[in-house]
């Protein structure tokens, strides 16, 4: 029989025949047998056979979906009991054998049926026959008692009969309960091993065409540029770019020509490593030799080869010191007779050996035994007998020169060598250990056996792992430790890969590699290395199968860490109480919806992907508190059993518009539901059984809305309010479905917007039946500006009614509110006149309400604002009859007001317990918070990772608020005595604190009533700004300025000073420290903001040298421009040459004097010395030619010297060089 699936993630077990049923209470007690725990997974899978679902249908259960509750192994006797006091949650101790007898419980039930009427002699009673297996309170508090042998827990079974009895029958049967444990269960281990999965993406698996059908023995990873390098068991080296693309590949061959007529074997690569300060790679072979290949260039080529070592080394490991490349490193290898050998290279990165230059081609050959002649560059050590066989794999810790090893052998199968203390560390196990990992960073070695098992071990506790990680149906071959996330990653011959939490010891995801060398029915081959972890920044697991090699990409490498606590991911879209349950329920954009305690802040279920990846819109919750209801974007609504997760009911989308409002009316049986569609949508909620609900667009009342419907409300008996986005307010009947009362009609249509729209649309909105506008515009809580267009009419945000005064017999009292941008209208639903008062409640203009509620008594209305703001006010008496004047313009008293959130809240919930009122404020910063009602005092966010009490204050995060707790998170140093508030939160906002001397009034036209009722504090006085609250938006020189305020001196002021303020809020904390930081006043930072201020500077300064830039100073020469005078030309006058000019030498002999020297002669003169290579005086242009005599060159050169030395000699006096015609510029 199959099971009947209502969702994806969710199913429900079918109905039990009778022949199905099994008497085991008989067999068990008879036999006497003591039964031990069995894996939770095989009880899941044993009443999911016997309940004959079918391993077709996605049941989706995890491996271990008890292992919350069965946590030891230990044995019952025929009656069990518990104790209250040690087990509080009853379904977290209920063991198999207890399902079993309920389970029969269920099946053997046959109630009587219900009198209806009692018979007389004449006529027989009447009854009503009753479903078998369907148990009322009673009989199932009964059951219960009978099984577990106690009455402790008759409190908590009614509670539980109204977790299972979601649809308010009154009965439960078997399949509800069944189904409530085991999605109970799933919930509990994805909440206990909640990760997220590493691997993301399908694996890249690439064929290794040159290795010839040979497994591959190592994989390591070569930088600048990262490289991957495959080396197979025959030698076949390919290098693999970090996308998995073949690049090349070299062949290990020796040169050697064999003459002997001996039989010689073929050798096998047993390790590879890469040494990553000199760029080469080590490869070791089973012919007793260590080749090392430069990598240092694209071709790589063998340099050295280092022959005839004693045994064959098996394993390597590489350290270097990072800081100084070229100091002492280490090569370390094991070999196959149990010897740990270390070669220490003084100098790796100037040279490994001590070989001399050769010209012919070829590596570098050194003999073991001659190993003594490259003292200078290297040193032999080895560590003897450290393992009786084979050294499968080994590592070199520098921290405590710390060498582990492995091997085989069941008597030393791991040996920790710390060579500082001279002490070892013998782990024995009996299969030995085929690989293993450690990290230092935390002290975990992890090791892998042919058992099948992981153990995760201190590695200085030999006797007893830590944990044993089982889930491989093979020997595991490979593990690496992955720091960053926490987790192990191992590979099993079967070519499965599994993720491990390294705290929770749980199993996180499995991988199964197909390859495509892997034969049906026979094991893969694999080589000594199968596994690598690369980390950051390509952070990939590579593995290797035959000749295939396949490649991981880790999704994440880090686990965030933030200091800040969010609630969600993404932005909330509300936050709502259930009184029955005492639980909160948030959803986001992420369309994720999670439940709170709001006892404790502790989270108790997540439902993940609600509504696959679209948004979630608004959120309700049943009259009977038992189910929950969420609407998403798309126009998708799902009905929620929200104990365990379990979709009830999907409603059918009218049409891809957001869903704004539902709201269940369960007297009717049936649901509404607006949105951006403009109608009411109906939905039968009769049958309790049908999962697909269709949706009833037979509203008598019709579509009247022109414009997207944003709110809707219920007052009982039958009133039902929806307001629209162009403003229209109207009052229904649901009996009637008609029209009882239209309190404002819409705006008028812009005939110019229509056709914009019309002309936007696109074809696929003009063949759909849907409105064009759905959808085309973003949700009011995504709005980063709420400041409306001239002439557009407020939308109305929400819709309120006031069910106290709605039920009373005045008929002209305000049972209504609406936040329409900002204003808080009160309605009354009689009469002509409706409208009777209105006032603007945030403290800055151009903002809206988007939040409102009430308390039980409808005597306070709380309020949250766009800016993050929540406000209280006493509304008792406020709109409680019509004035003659008019409507009402006052504000009513403010009873108190505090800042909640960092942006714009959406939703605000009035929460009655025990313990006292409080309001739960959810918000587009991504949280959602819990605050007292009338202090405003903060408890907790939830999400937070400390829990609180309410019936214990001190666990309260007051008086601190959330920035200040941010602050001392990041800021662990700083004095607990000194609070440190974010700037946002500190006195520098005037809506946070208002500061007023007594006789003053809050606001300009409010009455002296108004002011805030609060305790005085010692603060300086503050000047305000009033905002008048007419029937106009406030305008601009109304809104209030940022305030700052300074530490005063107490002793310089008199005590009258400070008795005269009064201070509105008492939940912020605030220090007045005069040594504060300085903080930035605008979003870019202190840094950003004094460069800023030095440009400014420095241009201001360029204004006063050179003064106010005009056109004719800055374009004096046409087209060329000196910007702010940077280039200065003084005056242009003509050139004067003085009569008694001294000449030099050389201008006499050329027939210069100072009468015929003009101008334009000294323009055009040539000034050169006519050396050898220069062209003769004569040719120069302008100068007059002189007549050419010949001079012997001895005399001539010492006539040359002469008139240089008399020029240098003579003095020079230039006058004022201001150029007619020719212009320098200085």
């Amino acid at each position: 029989m199959a099971s009947v699936t209502l969702d994806r993630r969710f199913s429900v077990l079918p109905p039990i025949k009778k022949e199905e049923s099994m008497d085991v209470n008989s067999n068990m007690m008879n036999n006497g047998e003591n039964y031990h725990r069995t894996e939770n997974s095989e009880s899941v899978r044993k009443l999911s056979q016997e309940n004959g679902i079918s391993r077709s249908v996605n049941l989706d259960i995890p491996e271990q979906p008890f292992s919350s509750i069965l946590k030891k192994t230990r044995q019952f006797q025929e009656f069990d009991s518990f104790d209250k006091e040690e087990n509080l949650r009853l379904e977290e101790e209920i063991k198999l054998h207890h399902l079993e007898k309920l389970m029969n419980r269920f099946h053997k039930h046959k109630p009587e049926a219900i009198l209806l009427q009692a018979g007389t002699g004449f006529f027989p009673a009447k009854t009503l026959p009753r479903t078998p297996g369907c148990m009322n309170l009673a009989e199932f508090k009964q059951t219960i008692s009978d099984v577990l042998v106690t009455d402790e827990y008759d409190d908590y079974l009614e509670k539980l009969f109204m977790k299972l009895d979601s649809s308010g029958s009154g009965y439960v049967d078997w399949n509800e309960f069944c189904t409530y444990l085991l999605l109970l269960y799933r919930e509990n281990d994805y909440m206990r091993t909640k990760r997220e999965i590493p691997f993301l993406v399908e694996p890249k698996i690439r064929h290794i065409v040159q290795n010839r059908q040979e497994q591959t023995t190592k994989i390591v990873a070569v930088d600048g540029p990262t490289r991957y390098v495959t080396i197979s068991r025959e030698g076949a080296i390919s290098v693999w770019y970090p996308s998995m693309q073949y690049d090349k590949y070299y062949i290990i061959s020796d040169d050697e020509v064999d003459t002997s007529q001996k039989r010689r074997f073929k050798m096998w690569v047993t390790d590879a490593i890469y040494m990553p300060n000199c760029h080469k790679i080590a490869i070791a072979s089973t012919s007793r030799d260590i080749r090392f290949f430069d990598t240092s260039t694209a071709q790589y080529f063998e340099e050295w080869h280092l022959f005839a070592l004693p045994d064959v080394p098996y394993c390597f490991d590489y350290y270097y010191d990072k800081r100084n490349p070229n100091s002492e490193s280490l090569l370390i290898f094991g070999n196959d007779t149990g010897d740990i050998n270390i070669l220490r290279f003084y100098k790796p990165v100037t040279q490994l050996f001590n070989v001399p230059f050769k010209n012919e081609g070829g590596a570098h050959k050194i003999f073991m035994q001659n190993l003594h002649e490259h003292s200078k560059y290297i040193g032999h050590t080895v560590l003897p007998a450290v393992h009786p066989e084979l050294i499968r794999q080994v590592q070199f810790v520098p921290d405590n020169d710390m060498i582990i090893s492995s091997c085989a052998s069941p008597v030393k199968s791991i040996v920790i060598s710390v060579t500082s203390l001279k002490k070892v560390y013998v782990f024995k196990i009996d299969k030995g250990v085929e690989c293993f990992d450690f990290s230092k960073k935390l002290n975990i070695l992890v090791t892998g056996s042919l058992d099948h098992n992981i153990r995760l071990w201190n590695p200085y506790v030999t006797f007893k792992p830590m944990a044993v990680l089982e889930g491989h149906g093979t020997g595991v071959i490979g593990v690496k430790i992955h720091e960053g996330l926490m987790q192990v990653f191992s590979y099993s011959k079967e070519a499965v890969v599994k993720v491990w939490d390294i705290k929770e010891h749980a199993l996180l995801q499995t991988v199964i590699l197909k390859f495509p060398s892997s034969i049906h029915g026979r094991m893969p081959e694999h080589g000594q290395f199968p596994i690598h972890l690369q980390p950051s920044p390509q952070s990939s697991l590579l593995v290797t199968c035959n000749d295939y090699i396949g490649l991981l990409k880790l999704g994440r490498t880090s686990i965030p860490h933030s200091d800040t606590v969010n609630t969600h991911d993404t932005q909330l879209c509300c936050a709502i109480y259930n009184p029955m349950f005492k639980q909160v329920a948030t959803g986001c954009d992420s369309s994720v919806i999670a439940l709170w305690d709001i006892e404790t802040g502790n989270k108790s279920v997540v439902l993940s992907n609600a509504h696959m990846e679209e948004e979630i819109t608004c959120m309700t919750f049943d009259s009977s508190y038992r189910r929950l209801l969420s609407g998403a974007r798309n126009g998708t609504i799902k009905v929620w059993n929200f104990q365990n997760g379990h979709n009830l009911h999907k409603l059918e989308a009218v049409a891809e518009a957001e869903v704004t409002g539902i709201m269940p009316l369960l007297d009717k049986k049936i649901i509404l539901a607006v949105g951006w569609s403009r109608q009411i949508t109906l939905y039968e909620d009769s049958d309790p059984d049908s999962m697909y609900v269709h949706a009833q667009q037979t509203w008598k009342g019709g579509q009247l809305h022109k414009d997207d419907i944003l709110t809707i409300d219920f007052c009982p008996p039958n009133l039902l309010c929806t307001a629209s986005f162009d403003g229209e307010i109207i009052i229904w009947d649901v009996e009637t479905e008609k029209v009882f009362n239209r309190l404002r009609k819409g705006a008028a249509s812009n005939l110019k917007k229509k056709i914009e729209d019309m002309s936007s649309v696109t074809e696929k909105s003009t063949e759909s039946d849907r409105p064009k506008s759905m959808n085309s515009r973003p949700n009011s809580r995504h709005q980063k500006s709420h400041k409306l267009e001239k002439g557009q009419t407020a939308p109305v945000d929400k819709v309120l009614f006031l069910k106290g005064r709605a039920t009373g017999r005045n008929m002209e009292v305000s049972s209504l509110v609406t936040s329409e941008g900002g204003y808080i209208r009160f309605w009354c639903l009689y009469g002509a006149r409706n409208e009777m008062g209105y006032f603007y409640a945030p403290d800055q203009p151009d903002e809206s309400i988007l939040g409102m509620c009430t308390n039980q008594n409808n005597s306070l209305l709380v309020t949250g604002d766009t800016t993050g703001h929540i406000k209280v006010w006493d509304i008792l008496s406020y709109c409680i009859r019509f004035q003659d004047k008019g409507r009402i313009k006052s504000k009513p008293l403010l009873e108190a007001h505090w800042r909640a959130h960092d942006s714009a809240i959406v939703s605000v919930e009035f929460a009655k317990h025990d313990t006292g009122d409080y309001i739960i404020s959810a918000s587009t910063d991504k949280t959602a918070r819990l605050w007292t009602l009338r202090e405003g005092q903060y408890i907790g966010t939830f999400g937070q990772k400390r829990s609180w009490n309410l019936k214990e204050p001190t666990t309260w995060a007051h008086p601190r608020t959330p920035w200040t707790l941010n602050v001392d998170s990041s800021k662990k140093d700083t004095d607990s005595s000194t609070t440190v508030s974010d700037s946002k939160s500190q006195l520098t906002d005037g809506a946070d604190l208002d500061l007023q001397p007594e006789g003053d009034k809050l606001h300009g036209n409010q009455p002296e009533k108004t002011r805030i009722k609060s305790p005085d504090l010692v603060l300086p006085p503050v000047e305000t700004k009033t905002v008048e609250t007419t029937d106009e938006k406030p305008t601009k020189t109304s809104k209030r300025e940022p305030r700052e305020l300074r530490p005063v001196d107490k002793e310089s002021r008199s005590d009258g000073d400070f008795n005269q303020l009064r201070v509105k809020y008492r939940s912020q904390t605030f220090a007045f420290n005069s040594m504060r930081p300085e903080r930035s006043q605008t979003f870019l930072g202190i840094r950003v903001e004094k460069e800023l201020l030095r440009k400014q500077k420095d241009r201001k300064e360029r204004r006063e040298n050179f003064g106010d830039i005009t056109l004719k100073k800055t374009q004096q020469y046409g087209k060329l421009c000196s910007p702010f005078q940077a280039l200065s030309v003084p005056t242009v006058v003509d050139i004067k040459i003085p009569n008694n000019m001294p000449l030099s030498s050389r201008m006499i002999s050329k027939g210069y004097t100072s009468q015929n020297l003009t101008e334009d002669m000294v323009m055009n003169m040539d000034f050169s010395y006519g050396g050898r290579d220069s062209p003769q005086g004569g040719d120069q242009v302008g100068e007059p030619v002189a007549p050419k005599k010949v001079v012997p060159g001895s005399k001539a050169g010492s006539r040359e010297k002469e008139s240089r030395s008399s020029m240098r000699s003579t003095p020079r006096v230039f006058a004022a060089p201001t150029l007619k015609k020719h212009h320098t510029v200085a």
